[in-house]
């Protein structure tokens, strides 16, 4: 039996056919990944956008990166992108969930809809409507 710390708490994982053990980190990797976003979204998206990205997002635009990142939340994971963390859980039989990748994760994610290209700024766009 194999025991990971993550966010939500110790979850373990049957380890008597090694080839059912990815599948069941998988899931614990997204349940991880959707508890910090959760506690992102719900407990401070704009203080965190001003600290990593030294800029403040307009409502909308917040709430534009609050859909991708729900998106993100239900979103599989990346095999290749946990790579290490597969490996590790495999190697070990206690491990503690580095958050690291995910937020790389999630800060692409809002890098992403932060930085898009935009047609029309916000000040001409009411000039349309």
């Amino acid at each position: 039996m194999k025991t990971i710390k993550t966010a939500i708490g110790i979850k373990k994982i049957e380890d008597w056919n090694l080839h059912l053990v990815p599948i069941q980190l998988r899931v614990i990797l997204q349940e991880h990944r959707a508890a910090l976003i959760d506690k992102l979204i719900n407990g401070g998206l704009g203080a965190y956008i001003d600290y990593k990205f030294a800029m403040k997002a307009a409502p909308k635009l917040m709430e534009q990166i609050k859909d991708a990142l729900n998106v993100l939340k239900h979103d599989g994971i990346d095999v290749m992108a946990y790579a290490s963390t597969f490996d590790m859980v495999l190697k070990n039989e206690f491990t503690v969930l580095d958050n690291t990748l995910f937020y790389i994760e999630i800060d692409q994610v809002i890098k992403a809809t932060l930085f898009q290209p935009r047609l029309f700024p916000e000040t001409q766009q009411t000039f349309f409507q």
